[in-house]
């Protein structure tokens, strides 16, 4: 799995298939998608004209939550067919509950037995050659240890917000997934302005001091942090000047002192944390 990749979120379809193909004849080969994100068919569309070898790309996907076992199945079915692709490298299920449960609506599927059931037709995708590993997206650890304590097939990735100002191991993640030999991926690596002030990953103090003496960017330091702590980042971006400066992560490495001067940063604070991920549990575990 590469490092350094390319996101998607909130692009459609035409954004997409642009962001992809200039990111293809770049050089980067990680590509991040989701049945949600309504953008599948644009980076399908992006991988068949770059004439990259479809071995040479690692794409990531992920199902929708809350479908049972065979309900993930055939979301899967429809992730394959608007790619145009036989496998994903990497099949999430998007979140621990539905999102019915996450826009508060009323929905049982929240709990330990449907989350098995959604890793069970995660395993069977797996198992079918259609997806070459599986994870999970927006898991803490209580949801994690339910999966764990039926899965025959490792949870490959667990996809979390992280960035710095969240420390090195935010509530404790980190350290739980390098425990179970789980590679914690950052989504939101540079967080997001729709979310969150990012003027201090951007050109902030701390993170353009660092750039100075490396003669890289805030967001490059930023985007490094993570990297040298063992995440794979997918900032998403539509700007070549920008592509090129987050695929440049290996020209440099952080000092120790550079490494703890960004562990102790404080903002921008997490947007969604792993305690309120826990949270979304509105039923009752069985």
């Amino acid at each position: 799995m590469p490092m350094s990749g390319l996101g998607t979120w909130e692009y459609n379809n035409t954004v997409a298939e642009a962001a992809v193909k200039m990111a293809l004849a770049y050089g980067t080969r990680s590509i991040d998608t989701a049945y949600i994100y309504a953008n599948q068919e644009g980076v399908g569309a992006a991988v068949k004209a770059s004439g990259v070898p479809r071995h040479e790309i690692f794409l990531t996907s992920k199902v929708l939550p809350g479908l049972g076992e065979e309900g993930t199945i055939a979301n899967h079915e429809e992730i394959l067919k608007q790619l145009g692709m036989e496998y994903v490298d990497l099949l999430l299920t998007h979140m621990s509950c539905s999102f019915d449960v996450v826009d508060k609506q009323d929905s049982p599927l929240c709990n330990k037995t449907d989350r098995q059931a959604t890793w069970r037709g995660l395993e069977r995708i797996y198992r079918a050659g259609k997806a070459r590993a599986i994870g999970v997206s927006h898991y803490c650890q209580q949801h994690m240890d339910d999966v764990l304590a039926i899965a025959t097939v490792p949870i490959a990735v667990n996809q979390q917000e992280w960035h710095v100002g969240m420390g090195p191991d935010p509530q404790g993640l980190h350290s739980y997934c390098d425990a179970h030999g789980i590679t914690y991926q950052s989504f939101m690596p540079l967080c997001s302005p729709k979310y969150c002030n990012t003027t201090e990953l951007y050109n902030g103090k701390l993170v353009t001091e660092i750039g100075k003496v490396h003669g890289k960017t805030g967001p490059q330091v930023a985007l490094k942090w993570l990297v040298q702590n063992g995440s794979p980042v997918i900032p998403k971006t539509s700007n070549p000047d920008h592509l090129a400066q987050d695929m440049d992560l290996f020209s440099f490495n952080l000092t120790k002192a550079e490494l703890e001067r960004l562990n102790r940063a404080t903002v921008p604070p997490s947007v969604e944390t792993v305690a309120q991920d826990c949270q979304v549990n509105l039923d009752i575990t069985i």
